[in-house]
């Protein structure tokens, strides 16, 4: 082992002190080909490391079958195995027999009907293996396909079970939004609701696009139809982080009083009203466009997409630039709410606002995994599972932060506590808070460009990173 390293160190010092001899563009010209040499000798690697996963892929496929033989001699795995492995063998003893059957598979021959002959081995290294790796790793894939098909099957089965019943704590949490003791700003109530009824329009627009066509698996397939649902979620999730934005500013400038926004529905009612019908006359322009082949429309006729880095053509399932705007600047819109919602404790006096925005972590992870897999086209089937997972957990987590932010100010099911406030936002000072850094800083007019900017930006790279 030693005798080894001195030599590649040897070797090392011999070509270092040869390159240094040379000018600089033979320098280069020098590195350039060791460089080329090493991207071979990785490429020839990964091909072959590609081959020996179809192999391990497939033994993990029969882990869940019901029978015990994973690795037998006549397993397409063990092949593969056999092909990449040469010292792994059944045999414990170089003198072990075989069939006549075995020893003509070694050599590429048809089965035969005959019958069982004594034998040795045929040692794996004199055996060319190209065609025994290509049938097994066409065996390895097939598994693979009936996995994958279990897999989408649990896909299914998980949100039929935890999406209706994340809907118990997403309803609780509207229910204390509501309520006065829990001092949530009316606007982001309001803007809440229509998170749930962009939820419940989702649900038959899905089944609408599944339904429509057997070539069509996803909603991501029809891009126009993803993007109306993208603006709705970003509508609502924009009404919230608004509201909860004016009145974090109110207070922070000292002003006399809440904006109309914290304490009456009506504003952010009306706000979420005019962008649900622009998104509306946005669908119906899509569908009645085209109404035969209403899944082949391109969002706004393909005027607004860019070209797409790196191909000449979109891929199946690929979100659009506009789609992807909406995508970032909700994720944006949502973390500046859970900091206003962070600060709304410390100006209410009230800490437990701290932990109902700690407990938006699961929907935080939530959102990754929508970016992550929406980059992936929806095709990781893992993040899949996850997902309803994450919702049901993150839904009973914030039904319970929403509980505890109302139950310290005094709700309770058997009515008010004597120690708790009617109000959650009577105990706000509008005096200055000069001993706080200013989180509200601009108006809500250069937010929400800054936003839609910086979305454009990243939407750019997502379409340049989709694979």
């Amino acid at each position: 082992m030693m005798t080894t390293k001195n030599n590649y160190r040897s070797h090392f010092i011999i070509i270092g002190e040869f390159i240094l001899q040379l000018d600089k563009s033979h320098q280069m010209l020098m590195m350039s080909l060791l460089v080329h040499a090493a991207v071979e000798k990785i490429h020839t690697f990964l091909q072959h490391e590609m081959l020996l996963f179809s192999f391990l892929v497939g033994v993990l496929c029969s882990c869940y079958r019901s029978d015990s033989s994973i690795l037998t001699r006549h397993s397409p795995h063990w092949e593969v195995a056999h092909a990449f492995i040469p010292s792994l063998s059944i045999a414990k003893t170089s003198s072990t027999r075989t069939s006549s059957l075995d020893r003509r598979r070694a050599r590429g021959l048809d089965d035969p009907p005959g019958s069982r002959m004594k034998g040795r081995i045929t040692p794996r290294e004199m055996i060319p293996p190209t065609n025994r790796i290509a049938h097994a790793a066409a065996a390895a894939a097939v598994e693979l396909k009936s996995a994958t098909s279990n897999s989408q099957a649990a896909v299914a089965a998980l949100t039929k079970t935890l999406y209706p019943a994340s809907m118990i704590g997403t309803l609780g949490e509207a229910y204390f939004r509501t309520s006065k003791e829990m001092g949530c700003p009316r606007g982001a109530a309001v803007g809440y609701i229509a998170q749930i009824l962009t939820i419940l329009i989702s649900i038959p627009m899905i089944s609408i696009v599944k339904s429509s066509s057997p070539d069509i698996h996803s909603i991501l397939q029809v891009d126009w139809l993803h993007f109306i649902e993208s603006v709705l979620f970003w509508a609502s999730i924009h009404v919230q982080c608004m509201s909860f934005r004016e009145a974090v500013g109110n207070v922070e400038r000292g002003e006399p009083s809440l904006p109309a926004s914290a304490l009456q529905y009506t504003p952010k009612t009306i706000s979420i009203l005019l962008l649900f019908g622009v998104t509306l006359v946005i669908a119906m322009g899509h569908y009645f466009s085209n109404p035969s082949s209403w899944q082949n429309t391109q969002l706004f006729g393909g005027w607004f997409n860019p070209p797409t880095p790196g191909r000449d053509f979109p891929l199946l399932g690929e979100l659009s630039f506009l789609t992807w705007i909406f995508h970032w600047s909700m994720i944006m819109d949502y973390i500046m709410q859970l900091r206003c919602m962070w600060r709304w404790g410390d100006l209410t006096g009230n800490e437990k606002w701290k932990l109902y925005t700690s407990l938006h972590l699961p929907a935080c992870l939530v959102n990754g995994i929508v970016l992550i897999n929406h980059l992936h086209r929806d095709q990781i089937i893992a993040l899949r599972l996850l997902h309803p997972i994450l919702v049901f957990v993150g839904s009973i987590a914030t039904c319970y932060g929403s509980y505890a932010v109302a139950h310290i100010n005094g709700w309770s099911m058997f009515g008010r506590n004597a120690n708790g406030t009617v109000d959650g936002m009577a105990d706000i000072s509008f005096s200055s808070k000069d001993n706080l850094p200013k989180l509200i800083k601009g108006s809500d007019l250069s937010y929400t460009l800054a936003s839609f900017a910086l979305g454009s930006l990243l939407a750019y790279c997502s379409l340049y990173l989709t694979v």
